[in-house]
C-alpha cells in the first residue's frame, strides 16, 4: 500500500523531537512493508537525511521568519492560537493540497492519513473527495481542544469527521472531545502510542554513575527527572510545589527539569519563592538521542500533567513511554491516556492532578523502597516490549488501512 501521511510537525534534524513520534509511526509502517509519504511544512532549519520514508516539504509563505505554522510555533502555551496563524491558514492549506495533489499524481497513494484535525485534515478532506480514497484522521489533544473553543474551527473539525473514513485517539477524552465535534462512534478507533524498546534499552547505555558524571550530576543522591514542554498542561509547577514535602522525608534529591516553553522563567520563580532553588535544575531543551542518557541517569519519572485552567490536557505524552522503555518507575497524574499505559502499582505509581502532597508521597514510597523501583521498572519495559511499541502501533493502522482499502474496493465495483 502507498500511503500519504499529513502532518504540521516533523523531524527537521537529526537530533530534534519535535514529531518525533509521527516518525517512529511512518518509519514502523514502512518497515512493514509499505511505501510511506509525509508532507509536512517547509522550515529553515531543515537539514535532510536518509529516511525509510518519502519526506515531501511545501512553503506557503515568504520570507521563511513569517512562517510560524507547524513544529508548534502556531500555539502559545499550548493555549491559543498565535495571531497570524488565522491569516496564514488558507495559505498553509492550498501549499499541502497543491503539492499533494501533485504527489497523488506521480505516485497514486491508496491512503490519505491526516494528523492533527487542524489543520492537517481540511487537505486530506478535499484530497478525499477529488480521489475518492480514503481519509484516516488522527487526533493529537491541542487539535481537539482548539476545535471546540472556535466556532470556525469546530465547523471545519466536523465536516472533516463527517468525510472521514476512520478516526483514531490515544485517549478515551480524546474519543469524546470528537464526539462532542461530530464524529460517530463508529469512525473512532483507540490506538495507543508506542516506544522503542531497542532505542531505550538498559544495557546499551554506561553505568548510571558514569552517565551522571558525563551530565555533571552528583553521585550521590536520588534524581527525580521531567521531561517535557514547560506549557501550564504539563503540570509542572505541582511538582516543584511537592519538593518542600518531599525533602523532609528524603536526603539528598535533585530535580532534573528538562525542556523549554513560556512557562520556565514562572517556573523558575516559583522554585525561588519556595526555598528550594538549589535542589532543581533547569536543563532547557535537549536533543532527542540524549532522552535516553537523561533517563538511564535518574532514579524515577514524574508525569505531573493536569487539565489546565482552559481545559486542555495531554492526550497520552510519548516521554512515559519512553520512561517505560528505559525501564524507570513512573510517578504519574490521571489525566488523559495516562492510565492506559501506567497501571498503578504495577508500571508506575497515578496520583491524583494537582496534588503536590499525594505526588510528594508517591515520590518517597519509590525513592525508599529499592524493590518496588526495581518491579515497577522492570514491568513496565516488559509492556512496552509486549505491547506499547511502533510496530504494534504501525500494525494497527495498517489493519485500518485495509479493512478501508477492502471497503472501497466494493463500494467502487
Amino acid at each position: 500500500m502507498k500511503i500519504c501521511m499529513l502532518t504540521s510537525t516533523y523531524p527537521r534534524f537529526p537530533n530534534d523531537g519535535s514529531g518525533r513520534f509521527i516518525r517512529s509511526i511512518a518509519e514502523a509502517i514502512a518497515r512493514q512493508g509499505h511505501e510511506v509519504h509525509v508532507v509536512t511544512p517547509y522550515h529553515p532549519s531543515l537539514k535532510f537525511e536518509k529516511d525509510a520514508v518519502y519526506i515531501h516539504h511545501f512553503r506557503y509563505i515568504w520570507p521563511d521568519k513569517f512562517a510560524i505554522m507547524g513544529y508548534g510555533q502556531a500555539l502559545y502555551n499550548d493555549q491559543t492560537l498565535r495571531k497570524g496563524a488565522y491569516a496564514l491558514a488558507p495559505l498553509f492549506f492550498m501549499g499541502a493540497l497543491f503539492t499533494t495533489i501533485k504527489l497523488h499524481l506521480r505516485y497514486r497513494f491508496d491512503i490519505f492519513h491526516a494528523h492533527w484535525v487542524v489543520p492537517n485534515a481540511p487537505t486530506g478532506m478535499v484530497l478525499s473527495r477529488i480521489t475518492r480514497i480514503p481519509l484516516v484522521i488522527s487526533l493529537h489533544g491541542s487539535d481537539v481542544f482548539l476545535a471546540r473553543k472556535s466556532r470556525l474551527l469546530s465547523a471545519l473539525a466536523k465536516a472533516c469527521f463527517r468525510h472521514a473514513a476512520a478516526i483514531t485517539a490515544c485517549s478515551y477524552q480524546l474519543c469524546e472531545g470528537a464526539i462532542a465535534l461530530g464524529a460517530s462512534k463508529d469512525q473512532l478507533r483507540l490506538v495507543l502510542w508506542g516506544a522503542d524498546p531497542d532505542a531505550f534499552d538498559p544495557t546499551r547505555f554506561p553505568s548510571q554513575l558514569a552517565l551522571r558524571k558525563q551530565l555533571g550530576w552528583p553521585d550521590e543522591c536520588y534524581v527525580i527527572l521531567s521531561l517535557g514542554r514547560l506549557v501550564k498542561k504539563k503540570g509542572v509547577d505541582y511538582l516543584i510545589r511537592s519538593i518542600p514535602i518531599l525533602k523532609n522525608k528524603i536526603k539528598n534529591i535533585l530535580v532534573i527539569i528538562a525542556g523549554d516553553g513560556p512557562e520556565r522563567k514562572s517556573l523558575e520563580d516559583l522554585t525561588e519563592s519556595m526555598g528550594v532553588r538549589d535542589l532543581v535544575r533547569f536543563v532547557g531543551a535537549i536533543p532527542w538521542t540524549q532522552v535516553a542518557h537523561l533517563l538511564h541517569a535518574s532514579d524515577v519519572f514524574v508525569v505531573p500533567s493536569i487539565e489546565d485552567d482552559t481545559g486542555n490536557l495531554d492526550g497520552l505524552p510519548t516521554a512515559i513511554l519512553e520512561a517505560m522503555a528505559a525501564g524507570k518507575p513512573i510517578v504519574a497524574t490521571s489525566v488523559g491516556g495516562i492510565p492506559l499505559v501506567v497501571s498503578d502499582g504495577r508500571t508506575g505509581l497515578l496520583v491524583p492532578q494537582k496534588d503536590p502532597e499525594a505526588l510528594a508521597q508517591a515520590l518517597v514510597r519509590i525513592l525508599s523502597d529499592n524493590a518496588l523501583s526495581k518491579n515497577l521498572g522492570i514491568f513496565a519495559r516488559k509492556m512496552v516490549i509486549e505491547y506499547l511499541n511502533w510496530d504494534r502501533v504501525a500494525s494497527d493502522f495498517i489493519q485500518i488501512y485495509m479493512k478501508l482499502n477492502q471497503e472501497q474496493g466494493k463500494e467502487d465495483m
